[in-house]
């Protein structure tokens, strides 16, 4: 569903049993007496759930052969709960048991943050060196220099900072040296830290008032604020920021942000006088009126250009956007693409292509540089091009394209009449380098901490371990990921390690029973119901958006109530939304309804699902007969555009892992009906 960005909990299906054991509540003397059976039902649960799991995981053993694991991980949650509680003596005889455990150095680490405030210096030093060996390491000593802000311990967050990339850490640093009496030198960094495109934290307001105040604010970082601020749309910033002009730009600046906000100003060029500021209000407002009014956006700057005394660079600069907008309205530039940047000229080529000018197109795609040229994106469009202005040399070009496994590939493989590329890498399956990992501190980590339900820590445990690992060893844990259970960590760390031939373990299929029971009942394709989940939330059960969209194919609760109510069944709580087969049962309804009214188009069913059926009934409009990948490169947002592309590419994937060797695209799909 549009706007679903899934959280990152874990995903269920594990056959590891203390994956499930772990997570159970403790509470008091009456619920622990309760453990044998609640472990044994949990352990029934489990093995019934590995049947939902894809057979890439392993099977019901335990991952590590030691006898007290189980008990220790319930004693380390019992110190979490201890310590948070403010049982002090609870929590030291606690984890005193835990000693030799993995995840005692987090206990340590938690300990120490309730000290942050009070701890000197030589300890803090102390406990980034114990703690060195892990993420945690550089985390607690940041916290530790921010509770010296917090205490005005100027001096002593002085005497120990380090670099940041923190627009935070950077405030703090030139504040303690203003403090600490280096006042010139620490107001000559203030100005890199204002001239930012957003507002910046809390902690930069004193020093930005200081600066301010001693006169160290000059208008060109106003007018490079404000332009960085409009450029990112940040409005609400830009007009604060009109405040710093002076008297001489205050109604430029005014200026500067009515174009913005109301691109038709630049219809009253007498309002915009030739002075520099003038020049740069006229010139911002004239690219966004552009944006819709390309043709009137034209014609007022052919006047402006006679008027007004732009500068050479800001006359070529305003010429080729304005030409990039006429082409966003159809228009086939005049000019040669050798006279205009490599944005613009990527930009034009991708209008060209929109309005289906294959033969100028093909000559600026042909004009991109060599890198851009080269990836299977362009090498599709470029081949795509001149095969329709009948030009042979347009089947090497998505011969070429053909060789990536992606929706680019995909599209070149189907229009040459071959057989898509998988170059799936076999699993390595490999028990001894898997113990080898295994006795690495930080996967060992990792798995404790995911057992627990630390999802937060496990995965920067797992970023810090791949950082040092080599590609033999990172394909391990990515493995080694999918096999105690962590779906959507094992597909979004082999995506960050770049291991796309890891094919298995990027495109599980967990709960397959469910799903194959659903698309049954609904008359849909297996494949799809996967590809829409594994784009949505990537088999997270849990996955919530910050939008509100909740499960594995990422349902609206409003959406959902709707599905129940025309299928006749229960209304569903957000609870159950999270539940696999309900999630699955009510989301496949969705996508049967979907593909009823839009004739098993998939582009359409896709673009319906994330955006909204009444946007792909404004899109397709005047859209009868457009080939189905031009459509798709039109869709308006840029999120939706993505989401199609990846559901088509998936279908593909999922429908060759499950032995078919279908068409990307079906005959009625290639254009819109």
């Amino acid at each position: 569903m549009r706007g679903t960005t899934p959280s990152r909990s874990p995903a269920e299906g594990s056959p590891v049993p203390w994956t499930v054991l772990a997570r159970l509540p403790i509470t008091d003397a009456r619920t622990r007496c309760r453990w044998p059976a609640l472990a044994a039902a949990a352990i029934t649960a489990l093995y019934a759930l590995a049947g939902h799991a894809t057979t890439d995981a392993g099977g019901p053993e335990p991952l590590l052969d030691q006898d007290d694991l189980y008990d220790a991980r319930l004693d380390y949650k019992r110190a979490i709960a201890a310590l948070r509680a403010g049982r002090s003596r609870e929590f030291r005889r606690t984890a005193a048991k835990l000693a030799d455990y993995p995840l005692k150095i987090y206990l340590d680490y938690y300990q120490a943050q309730g000290r942050v405030s009070t701890m000197g210096a030589k300890r803090a030093h102390e406990l980034r060196t114990d703690f060195g060996e892990s993420p945690i390491g550089e985390r607690f000593y940041r916290q530790w220099l921010n509770a010296q802000v917090r205490r005005g311990r100027w001096n002593v967050y002085l005497a120990n900072y380090e670099p940041s990339e923190s627009a935070a850490g950077r405030c703090n640093y030139v504040r303690a040296l203003y403090r600490s009496g280096e006042r010139e030198a620490a107001l000559k960094q203030v100005r890199p830290l204002w001239v930012a495109p957003e507002s910046q934290p809390k902690t930069c307001d004193p020093l930005f008032e200081v600066w301010i105040a001693a006169g160290h604010l000059d208008q060109d970082a106003v007018w490079e604020r404000l332009a960085l601020a409009l450029d990112a749309n940040e409005v609400s910033l830009a007009r604060y920021l009109l405040r710093f002009f002076n008297a001489a730009n205050a109604d430029a600046g005014r200026l500067y942000y009515d174009a913005h906000v109301r691109p038709r100003t630049v219809r009253s060029l007498a309002k915009f006088p030739d002075t520099d500021g003038g020049r740069r209000a006229l010139r911002h407002g004239l690219l966004r009126y552009a944006e819709d009014q390309p043709e009137s956006a034209f014609n007022l700057w052919r006047k402006a250009e006679a008027e007004y005394a732009f500068s050479a660079a800001d006359k070529r600069y305003i010429h080729e956007w304005l030409t990039a907008a006429s082409a966003d309205g159809g228009v086939v530039p005049a000019g040669a693409p050798a006279d205009f940047s490599t944005a613009a000229v990527e930009h034009i080529a991708r209008a060209l292509i929109h309005h289906q000018h294959w033969e100028a197109a093909a000559r600026w795609v042909g004009a991109l540089p060599g890198a851009l040229h080269a990836t299977p994106q362009w090498r599709y469009w470029l081949g795509r091009a001149l095969t329709a202005i009948g030009d042979a040399d347009g089947r090497e070009h998505l011969t070429a394209a053909a060789a990536s496994r992606n929706y680019y590939g995909f599209l070149a493989a189907d229009r040459i009449g071959a057989t898509p590329a998988l170059n799936a890498l076999p699993p390595r399956d490999d028990p001894s380098a898997e113990r080898a990992l295994l006795a690495t501190p930080t996967v060992r980590r990792m798995v404790e901490l995911h057992a627990v339900g630390d999802l937060v820590n496990a995965r920067r445990e797992w970023r810090y371990a791949a950082a040092t690992l080599d590609d033999s060893e990172q394909r391990l844990l990515v493995e080694l990921t999918s096999r105690i259970g962590w779906i959507e960590q094992a597909i979004f760390g082999a995506r960050d390690a770049e291991l796309l031939d890891m094919v298995r373990f990027r495109f599980p299929m967990p709960y397959l029973s469910i799903y194959r029971r659903h698309a049954t009942n609904v008359n849909l394709p297996v494949a799809l119901l996967l590809a829409v989940s594994r784009q949505e939330s990537a088999f997270n059960p849990k996955a919530v958006s910050v939008a509100g969209a909740r499960g594995l194919m990422q349902l609206m609760p409003s959406t959902a109530r709707l599905i129940a109510n025309r299928i006749r069944v229960g209304t569903p709580s957000n609870r159950d939304l999270v539940d696999p087969d309900a999630n699955v049962r009510l989301a496949s309804h969705h996508l049967a309804a979907l593909m009823a009214r839009h004739n098993r188009h998939r582009a359409l069913v896709a673009a319906a699902y994330n955006a909204g059926e009444h946007r792909v009934t404004r899109w397709v409009k005047d859209a009868e007969g457009m080939p189905t990948d031009v459509w798709i490169e039109r869709i308006p947002f840029r999120e939706t555009r993505d989401y199609v592309k990846g559901v088509i590419a998936f279908n593909h994937i999922y429908d060759r892992l499950l032995g078919k060797t279908p068409s990307v695209l079906a005959d009625h799909e290639r254009r819109i009906p």
